[in-house]
């Protein structure tokens, strides 16, 4: 075989030695361009960042501060929302614990009940008026006050009916001063009193209303007491018959369905006999009960305005001369108002056609409440003011 020439020799290394070169520099080359490529990603990335600390910078959230209970302004706030609340609920109780007014002695007094009841059933029907009236409790000059921990507002104006304009205008003819005759608040208006239950119920069953399907029995005697023993039926003609005597001495005329307890006289019956009276409107008492012992307070019952045995108007009668009275008997007696109840299950509200109510005056199954209930001076209380919820009925 014939070895290469020296010459043929040298070519093939320098053209290994010009390829190896080539590659090196097409390797650096490459480097350089990679690593170039990789600072601009970089330096894009670090302007990204730093557009985006300018447009959204880091922020340290701060809690929403909470209200200070110790701040006059938190405390008279809250105290206009429980008074609004106590006026879409009727609440004499609250509302008289929350006012206070400074009398010309300088002594801080509380508005009578009364008037708090006045106002509660002016405010609930004024909607000008009840917004008057949170403006005035607003101003600087309504402070917090505070007696034994209970905090109260004191307003400025001792007459709270006419801060509120439940008082009426006194009228004046030619600047001449009439003293006008006084009348009795009856003015020739017919009650009828149903003392609720009797001695001896009747079990038979009765239509619940005009055309009813429905039945129920007729009249039961009713709860007793839980502490007292006295029977239901018993309470009711005890304060039934002082309630004649205090709407006489108002000037009504007083139509008793029962002045025994020894008749058998059916729900539906005593509705259809109050309204052959001519009577005006029915009132019928009752005392309550429940399984659970401490439940306590006072409420009326009234149909619903779906009652399918009552015209619409009927229906709001009742419901109005209930909320009347439940508004004016937990003012007299201090009783947990429990409102009007509305229910379309009772005879003696679904036959009768005049405005009624059941006054459910307290709970038998109370201990503290049956005894109160047995008192004279609680029974007088509960009279009074099942009478002034009559005449606030009339006035309105």
């Amino acid at each position: 075989m014939k070895k290469p020439s020296g010459t043929r020799v040298n070519i093939m290394i320098m053209g290994i030695v010009v390829v190896v070169l080539a590659l090196g520099f097409a390797a650096i080359l490459g480097y350089g361009k990679a690593r170039k490529q990789m600072e601009q990603m970089q330096q894009a990335q670090q302007e990204q960042e730093a557009k985006e600390a300018q447009i959204t910078p880091t922020q340290t959230v701060t809690p929403e501060p909470t209200d200070d209970p110790t701040d006059p302004a938190v405390q008279k706030k809250n105290l206009i929302t429980e008074i609004k609340k106590a006026v879409e609920h009727n609440d004499v109780k609250i509302m008289t614990a929350d006012l206070r007014y400074t009398s010309q002695e300088g002594q801080v007094e509380a508005y009578t009940q009364e008037d708090v009841a006045a106002v509660l059933l002016h405010l609930k029907k004024n909607e000008k008026d009840y917004q008057a009236f949170v403006e005035k409790l607003q101003d600087e000059s309504v402070i917090v006050g505070e007696e034994e921990g209970i905090q109260y507002l004191l307003l400025t104006d001792s007459n709270l009916r006419k801060m509120t304009g439940t008082e009426e205008p006194a009228e004046t003819v030619e600047a001449e001063i009439v003293t006008p005759t006084p009348t009795p608040e009856g003015n020739g208006r017919k009650i009828a009193i149903d003392a609720g239950h009797q001695a001896h119920g009747n079990s038979e069953q009765e239509p619940i209303g005009p055309g009813a399907s429905q039945t129920k029995a007729k009249v039961a005697s009713g709860t007793t007491g839980r502490t007292t023993g006295v029977t239901e039926y018993q309470l009711n003609l005890d304060v039934a018959l002082k309630l004649r005597g205090e709407l006489e001495a108002r000037g009504y005329e007083v139509y008793m369905i029962r002045e025994t307890n020894d008749v058998d006289i059916s729900n539906a019956e005593r509705a259809q006999l109050a309204a052959e009276s001519g009577s005006d409107i029915l009132i019928r008492i009752h005392a309550n009960g429940s399984d659970n012992t401490s439940v306590a307070g006072a409420l009326t019952m009234a149909p619903s305005t779906a009652n399918p045995y009552l015209s619409q108007e009927m229906i709001a009668e009742c419901q109005k001369l209930s909320q009347c009275i439940i508004t004016a008997f937990c003012a007299s007696t201090g009783a947990n108002n429990q409102g009007v109840y509305q229910t379309d299950e009772m005879s003696g509200l679904n036959w009768c056609s005049i405005p009624a109510t059941i006054v459910e005056m307290g709970y038998m199954t109370n201990q503290e409440e049956d005894t109160r209930m047995q008192t004279a001076d609680y029974q007088q209380q509960m009279v009074t003011g099942i009478a002034d919820g009559i005449d606030q009925y009339f006035a309105s």
